[in-house]
């Protein structure tokens, strides 16, 4: 039994889109970060730290969408459909999954919330954020430039992980996100996938 603890964030995301990448069975817990479900006892017991996603393995917990999306590549890809068995492969994924977490990921918050500041907006702050945001969007130009479908060639972790943190920028039509084809016609193959549209909508 697969059991996934999850709220429609895009780090929840990346946990269903990887799930659904598998086609394993799995349940949904929809925990309500807007009534503090995160923070309950029950929930601590899982994720201390009181965040989502958490996956529960037949019994082994995870918490950490990285953490996660590797568990599940090394446990349930026999196929390679997001984790490669080739050596190099696999690396180059993984070091994508960590320039998400580290990049993307926490500047693209930042940047949402700043901007959702409106009555006490720091315009400094907002400028600082989106100008990194735009620098790490340009990494992944350069990353894509050689023509590659995807940020190691084959689809993977790296790609999933990025997806759902573009994805509202993209839907903006950010200008920092929109000057780069390259970058738009990627999330626009990844956005193409059945897995990724399934897993983008969980929980309804």
């Amino acid at each position: 039994m697969i059991r996934l603890y999850t709220a429609g964030t895009p780090n929840g995301r990346k946990a269903s889109i990887a799930l659904e990448e598998l086609g394993l069975d799995y349940e949904v817990r929809h925990v309500d970060t807007g009534k503090g479900e995160q923070k309950t006892p029950e929930f601590l017991a899982l994720n201390p730290n009181h965040k989502i996603p958490v996956l529960d393995d037949d019994g082994q917990v995870i918490w950490e969408s990285g953490a996660i999306l590797l568990h599940l590549g090394e446990q349930h890809d026999p196929e390679d459909r997001i984790l490669p068995s080739d050596p190099r492969q696999r690396m180059q994924a993984i070091q994508y999954a960590f320039f998400q977490t580290g990049g993307i990921g926490p500047n693209t918050g930042r940047l949402g919330e700043a901007l959702r500041k409106e009555g006490e907006r720091n315009d400094e702050m907002v400028a600082i954020f989106s100008n990194e945001v735009g620098r790490l969007i340009g990494v992944l130009d350069r990353i894509l430039a050689d023509g590659r479908d995807y940020l190691v060639g084959p689809y993977t972790i790296g790609d999933i992980m990025h997806y759902p943190w573009l994805f509202p920028i993209w839907g903006l039509k950010a200008p920092q996100l929109m000057e780069r084809p390259r970058v738009v016609a990627w999330l626009e193959r990844i956005a193409a996938r059945p897995a990724v549209e399934r897993g983008m909508g969980i929980p309804a």
